[in-house]
């Protein structure tokens, strides 16, 4: 019974790296043609404008995101085990990409200080992770 359940959370884990792999594929494809599109169709002095900059890096982002969030599954799938070190990461790039494409004329000043309580929280818990010497290896996770 055990090997059946085993069995099919391997399965589920791997469509679900399929499907990740798939949705970066279409991500990465459309961050291009947005890119050319913005860059050939306007003129080269608005590209350092934040209008244009900020989409870009957000899209950028997103796709690290879905990077990291892979390489987070293909962890668990080689080592039955979740690497903290890489959850953290994942959050940490989903809220610098908050921070980058959040309106601060519009954003209350609570909301401001919960993004740097959370991004403190998450340096603090990653710096922690590391100092307690543990290194992510290729194919383990092993203490120094």
């Amino acid at each position: 019974m055990l090997n059946i359940i085993r069995t099919i959370e391997k399965t589920i884990i791997l469509i679900l790296i399929v499907f990740l792999a798939a949705m970066l594929t279409v991500s990465v494809i459309e961050l291009g043609v947005f890119f050319f599109r913005t860059v050939f169709m306007n003129p080269i002095e608005g590209w350092y404008q934040p209008e244009f900059l900020m989409p870009m890096f957000s899209m950028i982002l997103i796709v690290l995101i879905g990077i990291e969030l892979l390489e987070t599954i293909k962890a668990y799938l080689k080592d039955d085990s979740i690497h903290v070190e890489l959850v953290i990461l994942v959050a940490i790039i989903a809220l610098a990409r908050k921070i980058i494409v959040i309106d601060y004329q519009e954003a209350s000043p609570g909301k401001l200080f919960g993004i740097a309580g959370l991004l403190l929280a998450l340096a603090g818990a990653y710096f922690l992770i590391k100092r307690a010497g543990f290194q992510r290896r290729p194919g383990r996770t092993r203490r120094k």
